[in-house]
């Protein structure tokens, strides 16, 4: 099944399909196309009874592809459905499914993405980013908005992002390249590797290695039972360190009764960790850790 809707402004998408495949891609068009492709031979029934439509709404338009269920219960359909979507470059996209992996190229307005089991990679967004998963991975590129995203065990990979962050998991990892705002993170025993920070964190989890690249201003924040923790501080700010642990070493390559060099337009980075049996390391930030 294949339908091309006139759309000349950014559209408003929603997509619905469990099993199979999703891909959009954001262009410089002004049409907005759809492709369903059947995986499996079983899986032309559900094509047929796919809705794809396009209407009006306020300034723009909402696009829609809803794949059924072939049974009445969820995960038990095996028929599996590739919907191929274009649509103009910053449309806002809504996409749901339960195994089916998803996969946005160009950039986009809004995100919003959820799915049990799938994979989810997207390429720039403009706006927001909220994405659930049971144990399927997130990969983002540049976030413009906040980006909030909770997982079971699915890890969480982001370029960069200029709002706040939120993410919360049971096991699941997580990597940011650069934040312009705070980063919350909330995990049982996942990993936290986060580059350039403009405004802080705070990390709570039970295990798990907490590794900052560069703070260059705000409060950092680490609660943790076992696990190491290691902290690299701009130059030129002016620094206050709190730390505890019971079992862990504390090691720092900066003096922590000064700051780390000349301040910087009065930069203040403010350092607290609690740790159970993990080693703590206070060190100066690379001068390049993209």
């Amino acid at each position: 099944m294949e339908k091309t809707f006139s759309t000349p402004e950014p559209v408003r998408l929603v997509v619905e399909n469990e099993v199979g495949f999703v891909a959009v891609s954001a262009e410089e068009t002004t049409t907005s196309t759809v492709l369903l492709s059947a995986d499996t031979p079983g899986a032309e029934e559900l094509i047929e009874r796919a809705v794809v439509e396009c209407r009006p709404t306020g300034r723009r338009h909402l696009l829609v592809v809803k794949v059924p269920r072939l049974h009445p219960m969820r995960f038990i359909r095996r028929n599996g459905v590739t919907i191929r979507v274009t649509v103009p470059e910053g449309s806002d996209v809504s996409i749901v499914t339960a195994s089916a992996d998803v996969e946005v190229s160009g950039p986009v307005g809004n995100a919003d993405l959820g799915t049990s089991s799938g994979d989810v990679s997207t390429d720039d967004v403009a706006g927001e980013v909220s994405a659930k998963s049971a144990s399927g991975n997130i990969t983002v590129g540049n976030v413009g908005g906040e980006l909030r995203v909770h997982t079971a065990s699915g890890d969480l990979r982001c370029s960069a992002v200029t709002g706040r962050t939120t993410f919360s998991t049971a096991s699941g990892d997580v990597e940011i390249g650069s934040a312009g705002d705070r980063v919350d993170v909330k995990t049982t025993s996942g990993n936290a590797r986060l580059g350039e920070l403009a405004r802080g964190a705070r990390i709570t989890g039970v295990s798990g290695d907490v590794r900052v690249l560069a703070i260059s201003e705000g409060t950092l924040r680490v609660r943790s039972v076992s696990g190491n923790v290691a902290v690299g501080v701009a130059p030129g700010v002016e620094l206050e360190v709190d730390v505890e642990t019971m079992s862990g070493s504390v090691q720092s390559d900066i003096p922590l009764d000064k700051a780390p060099g000349d301040r910087r337009g009065g930069a203040r980075v403010e350092i607290s960790i609690r740790n159970v049996s993990g080693d703590v390391a206070i060190e100066h930030a690379l001068e390049q850790v993209a």
